[in-house]
């Protein structure tokens, strides 16, 4: 769907329950719910299999963001420059492909083009019951966001690309450099599926729902995309804590990347969880059980306004 060619009209179906704005659309039929979302963009790490990989997380994420587990297949989108020697496609597939078996799916077909940059990504579709679904609104005045992961893999991969010759220029040794890229890759090649059944299992503990709303991270940042939460459910959030990887605070000034703002463009980012506060150490509990990360970095502050703010005195930690 494009904006500013969709209609109202277009959204008038009573079966299609989230249309445009949300990280997927959902469809209902024959008592089940069909959310589907696609997601493509060009390589940002040199090795193919690990592309494949963090294409596949970050395309079956926006599923996992509107509350369900069962993805039923995916339709791997390709593009191809002329000269992109083959075994680098089929490595990029295959990194795809076996992050998609972790995740209990596969893919299912899908198309390829030529183009002169590499892409990679692909049209996912997931399904469950109505119940399961959650959106970015929903957050009720007292609830805390708990994040699954933390930020700063713009700023992550940008140290990973700077050049031999210039890395005298940046107060970080090469251990470090190796460890903050080597921790980008292992977030942005986690799934968040591990997160939402951590979730289901504290909700499955105490006996209630304890998510009111959920989004992910990505390109927007956790400010821009708070934000969309904030002006869904009509409240006012206020983001108090930014886990960030180690350095990538102090990085993101000097490449220009808004970070500390609250805007930094994450790839794969974590599930941002607007959760009931009664339930906030269960959900904790699970998270951490589960090996993910459970970061409290806000609260929605109170009803109206529609928006996301960051802290006065907002707080970095790095991990």
């Amino acid at each position: 769907m494009v904006k500013g060619i969709v209609t109202d009209e277009d959204l008038s179906d009573k079966n299609i329950l989230v249309g445009l704005g949300d990280d997927a659309s959902i469809i209902k039929r024959n008592g089940l719910v069909i959310a589907k979302t696609v997601d493509v963009f060009t390589p940002i790490v040199d090795d193919p299999y690990l592309q494949g990989k963090i294409a596949a997380c970050n395309s079956t994420s926006d599923i996992y963001a509107m509350g369900l587990l069962d993805i039923v297949g995916v339709l791997a989108i390709v593009g191809i420059p002329e000269k992109l020697p083959i075994h680098i496609v089929r490595e990029m597939l295959k990194g795809f492909q076996d992050f998609c078996r972790e995740n209990k799916t596969s893919i299912v077909g899908g198309h390829t083009i030529l183009n002169p940059w590499p892409l990679i990504g692909g049209a996912v579709t997931g399904v469950g019951k109505e119940k399961e679904v959650l959106t970015k609104a929903g957050a009720k005045e007292g609830d805390i966001l708990i994040l699954t992961k933390p930020l700063g893999t713009q700023t992550a991969m940008a140290l990973s690309r700077i050049p031999e010759e210039f890395k005298d220029l940046i107060n970080v040794s090469e251990d470090e450099i190796d460890y903050i890229t080597n921790k980008a890759i292992e977030l942005m090649t986690t799934s968040n599926r591990y997160a939402l059944m951590a979730l289901r299992r504290a909700e499955k503990r105490v006996g209630d729902k304890i998510a009111s709303a959920l989004t992910d991270i990505t390109g927007f940042g956790i400010l821009g995309h708070s934000s969309e939460m904030a002006k869904n459910s009509n409240v006012l959030i206020e983001i108090a804590l930014l886990p960030c990887i180690k350095k990538t605070p102090e990085l993101s000034r000097m490449f220009g990347h808004a970070l500390l703002d609250g805007y930094g463009a994450e790839t794969a980012g974590g599930l941002l969880i607007s959760a009931k506060e009664e339930y906030k150490d269960d959900l904790i509990e699970e998270l951490e059980r589960a090996k993910c990360y459970a970061f409290e970095v806000g609260k929605v502050i109170k009803k109206g306004e529609g928006k996301a703010v960051l802290s006065k005195d907002v707080k970095v930690i790095e991990i």
